[in-house]
């Protein structure tokens, strides 16, 4: 494992904090993002803070941001193009009883399904713009988007420092 991450290991903070950062925005703020894997970049962030390459204190703040911009980019996206995103490929791929389902929970439940959406994969990039596209003001959602950001972030950041993986 050591050989397949050493470029990476090699590679300066700045840089890995960008391509992080990177990454997580992208997740939620393309639709095709739904295949990157922020878990694992949060993980490997993590464990690059356990190795000393990264620091947490710069690591959380720069995960809990790009997170918070990605979510706020799909947000927007749905308040502007809301009905139009429920004809959309991605829409059809999800199902119109799923895009109903996900529409109500969020208007239900409103900042707890913000919460909850971003420690979902899969869901993470569905619930900010289904949020913008049902109306939920965006004073509500943006508390719970920091909240939620902040949880996600700093749970799987501790997990990869805690589980760090590759030795010296």
């Amino acid at each position: 494992m050591d050989s397949l991450l050493r470029p990476l290991l090699d590679a300066p903070a700045p840089l890995i904090y960008a391509v992080c950062a990177l990454v997580i925005v992208a997740e939620t703020a393309l639709l095709p993002g739904i295949v990157l894997p922020t878990l694992s970049t949060l993980l490997l962030m993590g464990m690059l803070v356990q190795r000393g390459t990264l620091t947490w204190w710069l690591a959380l703040p720069v995960a809990v941001v790009a997170a918070v911009a990605g979510d706020q980019l799909a947000y927007l996206e749905g308040r502007l193009w809301g009905p139009r995103l429920r004809t959309s490929r991605f829409a059809r791929r999800i199902g119109t009883e799923r895009w109903d389902k996900a529409e109500a929970t969020v208007v239900r439940y409103g900042v707890p399904a913000v919460v909850l959406g971003r420690c979902l994969a899969g869901i993470r990039t569905l619930v900010p713009r289904v949020a913008g596209s049902s109306g939920l003001p965006y004073r509500r959602f943006l508390p719970g988007s920091l909240g939620a950001a902040l949880l996600w972030a700093g749970v799987e950041l501790s997990v990869g420092q805690l589980t760090g993986w590759v030795t010296p």
